[in-house]
């Protein structure tokens, strides 16, 4: 016959071995699992590495610039980053793969700038800042843009201050290009001096092509 701890009381012995159970439970230091070790390590490691651009780089957006132009004014940022790319361009190809993956950069940005991915060739629909709705491929010929990687960065006025021509190779790169145009230091000299007082010395003559590279 079964019986319930609610209808029939227990031996008087089970009792007081149950409480002096429950008191060196509670009395006991009982380590967390793995606190501090190598799982606490690899969380770390993981928090660390690069990240999707296209989900943490890139702004997810409907296609409406003068939306994510407003976005831009209501988050204070500094205005708008357009990624002009094409699939067949291995220099765009890098800039997203070593570039914009790194989380340095891809924290800078977001909290200054709104960073939209043009596709020069594509026909996702695009709302351009006269409320014209056109293909991307379309758009980007209405900004003379023919040639890629080509970033231009918009005021948050809609007004494009400068247009960067050419692959972007490193991370500090990219950050040092931001804050050229953050800075305002467009409007006091040419890119390449900025650079390079920032110590981003460009080699002579070389161009290094990164399609065979590994990923």
């Amino acid at each position: 016959m079964l019986y319930s701890l609610r209808n029939r009381a227990a031996p008087a012995g089970f009792m007081l071995a149950l409480f002096a159970a429950v008191v060196a439970g509670c009395n006991s230091d009982v380590p967390v699992a793995n606190e501090g070790g190598p799982q606490a390590g690899q969380i770390a490691l993981q928090d660390s590495g690069p990240r999707d651009p296209r989900e943490f780089f890139f702004t997810q957006t409907f296609g409406d610039l003068r939306e994510e132009l407003q976005a831009a004014r209501d988050g204070d940022k500094v205005g708008m980053l357009l990624f002009f790319e094409a699939d067949s361009c291995p220099y765009c190809q890098h800039m997203v793969r070593k570039v914009f993956s790194e989380r340095k950069v891809q924290d800078w940005f977001g909290n200054r700038f709104v960073s939209i991915a043009v596709d020069i060739h594509g026909d996702v629909e695009l709302t351009d800042f006269d409320g014209i709705t056109l293909p991307s491929k379309v758009f980007s010929d209405h900004r003379r843009v023919s040639l890629t990687p080509l970033i231009a960065f918009v005021d948050l006025e809609g007004n494009e201050v400068y247009r960067h021509l050419g692959m972007i190779k490193t991370p500090d790169e990219m950050l040092v290009l931001g804050e050229y145009i953050a800075g305002k230091h467009h409007y006091l000299m040419e890119y390449q001096a900025y650079a390079n007082k920032r110590g981003m010395h460009e080699k002579e003559g070389v161009l290094t092509t990164p399609a065979g590279e590994s990923e």
